[in-house]
């Protein structure tokens, strides 16, 4: 049916947009100070207590730490030295002084420190996968035979959005219930692992439609394939393979064509014994 495909296409269309949009605001979060991306940090905690952050509270995100006054403040003071994938690790973030700073960030420092740099990568990784699909996705609303680069695409992109989703969780919940140990207070962003997550559903949700689609074409081109190979059998002359119709119409020629003989065979002999009398 052409316009349930093209209702496909539109919605395929539509989640890769979506996912791409909120991919974006995830990688961009933090590193611009304006309205919304300073909405989206991974932690929020009370460093009021460490002397080398110079912060009462410090944000985390993927572009660096931002400090504010205020706990329930909106807006940064400050973010100093911004830059692409710096790590959740706050003997890192703070001068690599130890002073104030809950032990396990330093017994452990590099866990904290690739977890947060690796789920980096893998969500820009996810971000440019995304955006191919949904550039694929526009084509394919007029070209059938793209749907198949969307699926490899939008399947790569689940795997590394996933990876990515699941790094950030860790290393902010880790961070988070450290702060929480020497009762400082701590919380991680409901927007930013809200959007994260539902990236990852759309994208799931779009590589199941996917393979959903082409599951079922690939079944109905199969289908179509054996109608074409046997129809030309069942048309055959005389030689092919027969019907159970034609197996019936000869069974019945047989039967009379052998009554009929022997009725004529019993004709003649009538005939040569009168002959002899």
């Amino acid at each position: 049916m052409p316009g349930l495909n093209v209702f496909k296409r539109l919605l395929q269309c539509l989640f890769c947009a979506g996912t791409t949009l909120m991919l974006l605001f995830i990688v961009f979060g933090g590193g611009v100070d304006s309205f919304p991306f300073n909405h989206f940090y991974w932690v929020q905690a009370d460093t009021s207590k460490i002397p080398s952050a110079n912060a009462d509270v410090t944000r985390w995100t993927f572009w660096g730490v931002c400090k504010l006054s205020d706990w329930s403040s909106a807006a940064y003071d400050s973010c100093p030295g911004l830059g692409p994938a710096v790590p959740i690790s706050p003997i890192d973030n703070f001068g690599n002084s130890t002073v104030g700073i809950p032990t396990d960030f330093i017994n452990n420092r590099d866990n904290y420190y690739y977890l947060s740099r690796f789920s980096f990568a893998f969500i820009l990784i996810a971000l440019i996968f995304s955006g191919i699909g949904f550039i694929g996705s526009l084509f394919a609303l007029f070209w059938q035979s793209m749907a198949n680069v969307i699926t490899f695409f939008v399947s790569l992109s689940l795997l590394f959005c996933l990876v990515a989703s699941c790094l950030i969780t860790a290393v902010s919940v880790m961070t988070r219930n450290q702060f929480h140990k020497e009762h400082l207070d701590a919380k991680i962003n409901a927007a930013s692992f809200g959007m994260i997550w539902a990236s990852t559903g759309c994208l799931l949700i779009l590589v199941l439609l996917s393979c959903t689609h082409m599951s079922v074409r690939a079944y109905k081109e199969r289908k179509e394939g054996q109608s074409e190979n046997i129809g030309p059998f069942s048309q055959q002359t005389p030689g092919g393979v027969a019907q159970p119709e034609e197996f019936a119409n000869n069974q019945d020629q047989n039967e009379s064509s052998g009554i009929r003989f022997f009725k004529i065979r019993r004709h003649q002999d009538k005939t040569e014994n009168g002959s002899i009398v």
